[in-house]
């Protein structure tokens, strides 16, 4: 009831004329003493009596005496320093109702609780409190204050299951003061004693405080909501219970309950809160009613018998009375979707971020932390971290340079850490210059550190704890800010292996082009890709006077555009251009790795990629095993014999005329080389280079007054570098794969041998290597020397290989395919040096000058010996492959025996069975098997079988010497081959050494072929029964008796065998090819038609050679006189006998003979 209608009613209602008024009630009861003082005081009577119809709940003295205010109030010396009591009569009129109620039995169906509105209207306190008396009587209250024209409300049961009453429960009927004194009615009204004083309910401010339920709200409301609590009137409000706030994640709670979310928190609250629209209290709610709330969200309450929910809430404690208001309290947040979203920022800030967002905020970046639709993964330092960095380590606020460093730490999208992978690259949203607009990406690093859990890393920094996914931010935290790329050169300064290339390139003028050019990836060899380059090119390359070319290089291993590892190993682009112009070529190899060739440098030069993804301002850094040359880089040997401090050198090779050499250059119009040395014109050249110190002890002045001296000491250090057999590499299997092998001019090996210049004007013209082992960084040392030199003391024909370049020309142009199915050995070179891939040649630096060797007579043309140069003993590998060759002789000349000697026996039998014995050569073989079996053929097989490997031996060594010797005379010669006369001359030569063994083997052969024939009686048991006889016959007379015979058939035998077989191979080789190519075929009838026509003119001598050794002493006393007794007794024809039968065996024996080499030598081959 509203208080206007009880004054109208109170002024038209007359006078009750009953005998009490409710002051006469409390003046009547000793319990209300103390009350009836202090209403006198705050001069409340004449308001109790003006009322005509009131409720007084009345204290009793008891109640009173707990309750200091009122006690005070009480004693007379309190001081009033409020002369209205303002405070004291706010709590008294809390205690009236302005209309009178009778207690008893409530009716059946009334409610148990009951709400009434009592005198008090409260309002703010007068500050400072009045002194002046209270306006004019009888001081009825106003309808106004903080709850609007509404007073405030009291609950009270006044009677309960045990007819017992309280006052000022909740909306529960709990708690409040027990009604302890039975009504008393009294001319205008009723007074009820209780229990306690009624303390009227204070602001909501204080009211929350209260609410156990909402312990969570109080935890995060902020100064500026208590203070609107406290001081808002007409305020309803609808808080959560602390359940409510369940709905939030463990990371939006963070955030509210941090110092930055006072914001969020009052529109929180604003959401939550009716006013000015007066207070709203549960009776008000219809069964649908829609509050709008400070924050202009609409609260829809809906009334049911079940209960009333808010805006889908329950309200699970209504009516909570406060001085400006009233609270309800909902189970749910009243935050509709959508209204609120807690930024990025706000995350951040909440998480220790603070420092971070500071950053972002001076730089302008908020963007990147306030935009809720964009999802980003942040790469976020806390401010512990940032704490521990200090501003020095870190750009200047509100810098550029702050700028990029934390635009690098967004990555657009969420990456969780399932997604990330070892190696991946995510585009981070720092725009930057040097990749022309393009984004900088940040590298990821992926170990597992436990069977479930991975370390991760970004651009080097640690992950610390897990990352935090919230709404659309994945927010890592890392051990250290994150500093974007530099320039290239300065991302790779502090890798010591690759030093070397930086200070090339810092040392050019491409420094600041590598550094500036956007979008570009540097590719950097190691150190020791300067080492496998050789000493040569690297010294050419750092020269002052060849910048250039260094220059050229340095841009060759920039690639014109960012290509990132996931290219160049899994893309399927195989070209590349390059900053120099031309392009470099990659080859995905099935093993994964990746190799590169580049546009210039040598046939097969190729580089292992290393790639890294380092990241840098233009681009990308990857690493290499070797070092990239372009075309536009030609590197002569002219160049390499100057970086080998060769000017001396080159001086010689001018003056000896071979400037093309050194030129790259083809050689003049009238030089010519022997075709079997330079098949289908592809050879390149190796120069051994002296340095300048290695002249200090020659005589040059006297050198170069001897045209002929000079040139061939040049011409000894001038190597035949051949070209491989196709554009791979063809190496030991013990080198497995290494790139850049065939950056040597020649391959460097134990024994490896190369023949020289001098090769045709000398047999000490080949060169070889002998490893003298490995030095402190672990390469191996070589020597250099003249391959068989020996009688020296080493000091003019050998020298220490210092280093070594491989040059990019050649003086000849490269082999076609169809050219290259020749093996080493057929094109004239030793099989043990190594071939490598490309154009052959360069330049190998050494610290003496090889002096061309000279050796003694005896030497020279003496049997061969088995030593080294330089006082050292043959290699292993040269012993080897003498005793191959050695043994592959042994096994022709055996072949030949085993194949021709029925054939040789029907011959020689022929030649000295007297007149009349046989018919003719069939006859000699039916009267051999009929006689002693198939093994009479064979008899007298073992002296030739003895001594046919040292006759073979002897005789192809012979026959070399004697070209050499021809050569050695005709000094003057226009053409570098012999002729087909010198080639016989030299086969006539070879002769003549090979009768020593030959004539006693033909002796004691001749003597068991003979005996048994005709009936004779065998005389002798074998070859040493024979050698014995004859050596009692007449010593070494006899042994050799034959001897001018044997070489009367054997010199113009060989000349006829060894011309024929030249001539032979070249006319069965095809135009264009070299007799090197022929195969095993044309070898084969090569030597058995050299076979026929040695002795198609060897059978005359041969006669009476068998004649002269197989009779008896004192039948002939010379070669002349067993021709004449024979002619004259059997006429001229007798010198023709066996020619059948030696013709027969010429082809067969002669063709097994090659067959036996060929086929041995390969066998051996195959194991050693």
């Amino acid at each position: 009831m509203r208080l206007s209608v009880c004054l109208a009613a109170l002024l038209a209602r007359p006078a009750l004329a009953l005998s009490s008024t409710i002051t006469d009630v409390l003046s009547a009861d000793p319990d209300y003493e103390a009350l009836l003082r202090l209403l006198q005081r705050t001069r409340l009577i004449p308001t109790l009596n003006t009322l005509p119809a009131a409720t007084l709940f009345a204290p009793t003295n008891d109640a009173i005496s707990k309750h200091d205010l009122w006690v005070h109030a009480l004693d007379d010396a309190f001081v009033l320093t409020d002369n209205v009591n303002e405070q004291l009569r706010q709590q008294l009129f809390y205690h009236m109702l302005n209309f009178s109620i009778a207690q008893g039995p409530a009716p059946e169906h009334s409610p148990p609780l009951h709400t009434f509105d009592t005198l008090l209207y409260p309002h703010k306190p007068l500050d400072p409190p009045s002194h002046e008396p209270p306006p004019h009587p009888p001081w009825i209250p106003i309808p106004s204050g903080t709850l609007g024209e509404k007073s405030q409300r009291l609950r009270a049961v006044l009677a309960d299951e045990n007819q017992k009453g309280r006052v000022a429960v909740d909306a529960f009927g709990k708690g409040g003061a027990d009604i302890v004194k039975p009504i008393v009615n009294a001319t205008n009204g009723a007074v009820l004693g209780i229990s306690d004083v009624l303390i009227p309910p204070l602001d909501l401010a204080t009211v929350v405080s209260a609410q156990q339920s909402l312990s969570y709200f109080r935890r995060i409301v902020t100064p500026h909501v208590i203070k609107f609590l406290n001081s808002t009137s007409e305020l309803t409000l609808f808080l959560p219970v602390d359940n409510a706030w369940d709905q939030l994640n463990k990371y939006e709670r963070i955030y509210l309950e941090s110092e930055f979310a006072s914001d969020d928190l009052s529109r929180i609250f604003n959401m939550h809160a009716v006013a000015k629209t007066g207070v709203k209290w549960s009776d008000s709610f219809t069964p649908g009613v829609n509050l709008s709330t400070i924050d202009g969200t609409t609260l829809e309450v809906v009334t049911t018998t079940e209960g009333t929910k808010v805006s889908g809430g329950d309200l699970v404690h209504p009516d909570i009375y406060a001085s400006n208001g009233v609270l309800h309290l909902v189970s749910s947040l009243l935050i509709p979707e959508g209204a609120l979203q807690i930024t990025p920022e706000k995350y951040l800030l909440a998480l220790n971020c603070t420092s971070f967002v500071s950053m972002l905020r001076s730089v302008n970046l908020t963007n990147l932390i306030r935009d809720t639709e964009q999802k980003y993964t942040i790469l976020a330092p806390q401010d512990d971290v940032l704490d521990v960095l200090g501003d020095s380590d870190l750009p200047e606020k509100g810098s550029p340079e702050l700028k990029k460093l934390l635009q690098y730490h967004f990555v657009p999208g969420h990456w969780t850490a399932e997604k990330l992978e070892n190696g991946m690259l995510l585009e981070t949203t720092l725009e930057e210059e040097g990749l022309k607009g393009g984004k900088q990406v940040v590298s990821v690093d992926v170990h597992h550190s436990g069977k479930d859990s991975k370390g991760l890393q970004f651009a080097g920094a640690s992950v610390i704890g897990d990352p935090i996914e919230l709404d659309n931010i994945l927010v890592y935290f890392l051990s250290r800010p994150i500093v974007p790329p530099s320039d290239s050169i300065s991302t790779a300064l502090p890798s010591l292996d690759l030093s070397n290339f930086l200070a090339a390139l810092l040392s050019s003028s491409q420094s600041d082009i590598i550094r500036t050019t956007p979008r570009t990836s540097l590719l950097i060899p190691y150190n020791s890709a300067f080492k496998r380059l050789g000493l040569l090119v690297s010294a050419h390359l750092l020269s002052t006077s060849y910048k250039q070319d260094l220059e050229k290089v340095i841009l060759h291993h920039t690639l014109s555009d960012v290509e990132y590892s996931s290219n160049l190993v899994n893309g399927s682009q195989q070209t590349f251009q390059t900053l120099e112009g031309s392009d470099i070529k990659l080859e995905r190899m099935d093993n994964g790795t990746v190799l590169i060739s580049p546009s210039g440098g040598w046939p097969g030069m190729k580089s292992r990629l290393v790639p890294r993804d380092t990241l840098t301002q233009t681009g990308v850094i990857h690493e290499l095993s070797d070092i990239l040359l372009p075309r536009s880089v030609d590197i002569t040997i002219g160049k390499l014999m100057k970086a080998a401090k060769g000017s001396t050198m080159t001086s010689l090779f001018n003056r000896a005329g071979f400037e093309w050499i050194l030129n790259g250059t083809a050689p003049p119009d009238d030089w010519s080389w022997p075709d079997e040395k330079n098949p289908g014109g592809g050879i390149g050249w190796t120069v051994l280079c002296p340095t300048d110190d290695a002249f200090k002890n020659h005589n040059l002045t006297e050198l170069f007054a001897n045209p002929m001296r000079l040139k061939s000491i040049v011409m000894q250090h001038i190597i035949l570098s051949p070209y491989p057999k196709d554009q791979h590499q063809r190496l030991d299997a013990r080198h497995d794969f290494e790139e850049m092998y065939n950056n040597q001019p020649l391959v460097l090996e134990d024994t490896a041998t190369y023949s020289t210049l001098r090769d045709n004007e000398s047999f000490y013209g080949d060169i070889v290597f002998k490893s003298t082992g490995a030095e402190e960084d672990g390469t191996t040392q070589f020597i250099v020397g003249i391959k068989d030199a020996r009688g020296t003391d080493g000091s003019g024909d050998w020298a220490k290989v210092l280093g070594w370049g491989r040059s990019t020309t050649s003086a000849f142009p490269t082999f076609e395919p169809t050219q290259l199915d020749s093996e080493p050995a057929q094109m004239g070179f030793s099989t043990r040096a190594g071939f490598i891939g490309g154009a052959a040649g360069g330049v190998i630096q050494i610290d003496r000058l090889i002096l061309p060797y000279e050796p003694p007579w005896w030497i020279s043309y003496g049997a061969p010996s088995v030593v080294g140069f330089a006082g050292m003993s043959e290699q292993k590998v040269s012993a080897t492959e003498n005793i191959k060759a050695f043994i592959a002789g042994g096994f022709g000349g055996a072949s030949a025996v085993l194949v021709g000697h029925p054939f040789d026996l029907t011959k020689t039998r022929l030649q000295t069975a007297a007149p009349g014995v046989y018919t003719g050569a069939v006859d000699v073989v039916k009267k051999t098997l009929a006689k002693d079996g198939i093994s009479g053929m064979y008899r007298g097989m073992v002296p030739p079988l003895l001594g046919v490997t040292p006759i073979f031996a002897v005789s192809f060594w012979a026959y070399d010497v004697s070209k050499q010797l021809i050569f050695a005379l005709t000094p003057d010669r226009t053409h570098p081959s012999l002729s087909t006369a010198e080639l016989a001359a030299a086969g006539f030569l070879s002769a003549v050494p090979t009768t020593l063994i030959t004539a006693p083997v033909e002796r004691a052969k001749v003597l068991l072929q003979i005996q048994g024939q005709g009936g004779k009686e065998v005389k002798y048991k074998g070859v040493t029964d024979v050698l014995k006889h004859l050596y009692k016959e007449g010593g070494m007379r006899s042994i050799f008796r034959g001897t001018g015979a044997t070489l009367a058939r054997d010199g113009p035998g060989s000349a006829a065998y060894f011309a024929s077989y030249e001539v032979t191979k070249k006319f069965l080789t095809p135009s264009g090819s070299s007799p090197a190519d022929l195969n095993l075929g044309a070898i084969i009838l090569a030597g058995g038609t050299a076979g026929v026509a040695m002795w198609a003119i060897a059978i005359p001598p041969d006669v009476l050679k068998s004649r002269l050794q197989s009779a008896p002493n004192g039948t002939y006393s010379g070669f002349l006189d067993c021709a004449r007794k024979t002619i004259a007794a059997d006429g001229v024809g007798a010198l023709w006998k066996g020619f059948g039968p030696a013709m027969a065996r010429a082809f067969p024996a002669n063709a097994a003979t090659f067959l036996g080499v060929e086929a041995s030598r390969k066998l051996m081959d195959r194991f050693f």
